[in-house]
């Protein structure tokens, strides 16, 4: 039963709560209340605070875990996952075999492929280990299953006085159970950081390529790595096409638009356009009276990727017609990707003289490569990736 008091308390059991009476009805009610400014529990005296059986969860694979490991973690976290069972002497050696034999056993006979079949019956094997091959090869059940049959092959040898065998199936049962900690806690892991590696690949195209006038080359960089171009506006992008027709075709299909890169924002879909030059295109020109004004190419960037947001507003419908492509063009962002500010900025003259321009610009962003190259380096440094200087792709 509740009272006005606690009729309209939230209770929740699954994350770390405390137990606590209500002053009306006296009732226990698991509830969590959050601490100043929204962080952590407040525990009010007479509280009794709990966290549920499993919700403490520690694992190599941070997308498991529930805590964060610091470096000696890690190194617990390795030598629990290696060393578990590792038999302190060989009095204990025939039990703790035993018991990793009958754990691997288990794993297997969890399995719903094999439901109704006993790992351990010999007349199941055979149907298990072919379902397992065909179906289930390198996952953990799989290696589980070589580890358990090893396992008993080395019991069996032991038994035998066959020393011999009993060494190779028991090396056999290591190896294979080195496998099976792989697929349970480091495979997620290490896949995981051969995909962040391609941050670090880029950052090394970067290093080696910063003199490369070819427009085409960065093209197909940026096709290869468009994530590196979602680093330009601070909303999540979805890649729509490069090299995209906007409009301006005439009857004898001259004076067609296409525009490098089309983007849209996730959440609204309205297009964004990115036009890209190279990291040697110049950002300023000769100097005008004390000032530096925009370079030609500069100027003509901003202009140019402003007639093909002009023609992709007009023409949108009749592009997007008949395909799949979901995109809005109420008010497209613009940006252009061009020069080198660290190479080519070396006084302040130069410096102020691109900030005022690029800053008086209100609807194109312009970006120097330089400086998106350093937000994805800003990005590695975020996962702890390191690079050395001047890497080679």
């Amino acid at each position: 039963m509740t009272c006005p008091l606690c009729k309209d308390i939230v209770e929740r059991t699954d994350v770390p709560h405390v137990i606590r009476k209500c002053s009306g009805c006296g009732r226990e009610m698991h509830m969590t209340e959050l601490g100043e400014h929204g962080r952590g529990i407040f525990i009010r005296e007479g509280d009794r605070f709990v966290i549920p059986e499993g919700f403490i969860k520690i694992a190599l694979n941070p997308l498991k875990s529930t805590g964060r490991l610091f470096k000696p973690g890690l190194d617990m976290m390795a030598t629990n996952l290696f060393l578990e069972g590792l038999y302190q002497n060989e009095e204990t050696y025939a039990q703790a075999a035993a018991e990793m034999e009958r754990q691997t056993d288990e794993i297997v006979n969890a399995l719903g492929a094999v439901a109704g079949l006993d790992v351990n019956n010999p007349a199941d094997s055979e149907k298990i280990l072919s379902i397992l091959h065909d179906s289930h090869r390198n996952t953990r059940e799989y290696w589980a299953l070589w580890t358990g049959q090893f396992l008993a092959v080395a019991r069996d040898a032991r038994k035998e006085g066959n020393i011999e065998r009993a060494m190779w199936a028991t090396a056999c049962a290591e190896r294979f159970r080195a496998m099976m900690v792989f697929k349970t806690a480091l495979e997620d892991v290490v896949w995981m950081g051969h995909s962040a590696k391609r941050i670090i690949d880029i950052l090394g195209v970067w290093d080696a390529h910063k003199e490369d006038k070819s427009e085409e080359f960065w093209q197909t960089t940026f096709n290869e790595n468009s994530y590196v171009l979602s680093q330009v506006f601070a909303v999540p992008l979805v890649f729509i096409q490069d090299k995209a027709y906007v409009g301006g075709m005439k009857l004898d299909r001259s004076d067609a638009r296409f525009v490098d890169y089309v983007f849209s924002a996730e959440s609204s879909r309205e297009a964004i356009l990115i036009e890209i030059k190279t990291p040697t295109t110049p950002l300023m020109g000769s100097d005008y009276r004390g000032n530096l004004p925009p370079s030609r190419d500069l100027a003509g960037s901003v202009t140019q990727v402003l007639n093909y947001r002009h023609e992709l507003v007009q023409n949108l419908n009749k592009l997007t017609e008949g395909t799949d492509v979901r995109l809005n063009a109420f008010n497209p962002k613009c940006a252009v990707i061009i020069g080198n500010a660290e190479a080519e900025l070396k006084d302040q003259t130069a410096r102020r003289s691109f900030e005022l321009f690029r800053a008086a610009l209100k609807d194109v962003e312009v970006v120097t490569y330089d400086e998106l190259f350093r937000k994805v380096e800003i990005l590695a440094e975020l996962f702890s990736l390191k690079r050395t200087k001047k890497q080679q792709p």
